[in-house]
């Protein structure tokens, strides 16, 4: 039986931190002003509210991702076929977020907007729970041949998750506040994490 063909993972390592770099940037594109302030800074600042609100959210989100794809890769030492492509597609989902923040940001009024936004974060966490639960399924894939004892999981994925999907929640009543709702992925981080370790 032939040994197993991995790719390099320094260069997957590049490779994530290249697009996260760039999609992460591509977000502040979406800071306009408009072309006439009429001498009031502060007030043409004013009406970019929802854009700047969404703006922190999507940055901190991907963030966030990029921690936990650190983390959940720490012990990972080779890289087959599947999981190469589980992490395209991760990528994939994670850098259409600039395109999908503009729809929070320009069109906040509109619950169709926070959907759409919401899905996309969603599948991006959806995509992270696949490629953890190939990792546990392939332990070979680990530098020390056990996928025990290894900080992986579905947490954090469900944690942001739930954010979307109160966001979601809130835009039904009041649209233009549904991104407030994402604030809730760092104090549920935390209990996450006081309870992981209890």
């Amino acid at each position: 039986m032939p040994a197993p063909s991995y790719l390099p993972r320094n260069r997957l390592d590049a490779l994530v931190d290249g697009i996260l770099a760039i999609t992460m940037t591509l977000l502040v594109f979406g800071l306009k002003l408009p072309d006439d302030i009429h001498g009031d800074l502060f007030g043409a600042l004013a009406t970019l509210r929802p854009t700047i609100v969404s703006w922190v959210v999507s940055f901190l989100i991907l963030a966030l991702c990029w921690q936990r794809h650190v983390r959940d890769f720490r012990q990972v030492g080779h890289i087959d076929g599947r999981l190469f492509r589980l992490v395209v597609l991760w990528l994939l989902v994670t850098s259409v977020v600039p395109f999908t923040t503009t729809f929070i940001g320009e069109h906040g009024d509109l619950l169709q907007s926070h959907i759409v936004y919401a899905v996309n974060i969603t599948a991006i966490q959806l995509v992270a729970v696949l490629r953890n639960l190939h990792l546990r399924a392939h332990p070979a894939l680990f530098s020390d041949g056990k996928a025990e004892g290894h900080d992986i999981g579905w947490r954090p994925a469900l944690i942001i998750g739930v954010s979307a999907l109160a966001s979601v929640a809130v835009a039904f009543v009041r649209p233009g506040d549904a991104s407030i709702a994402y604030i809730l992925i760092w104090p549920l981080s935390l209990l996450s994490n006081r309870l992981g370790r209890q």
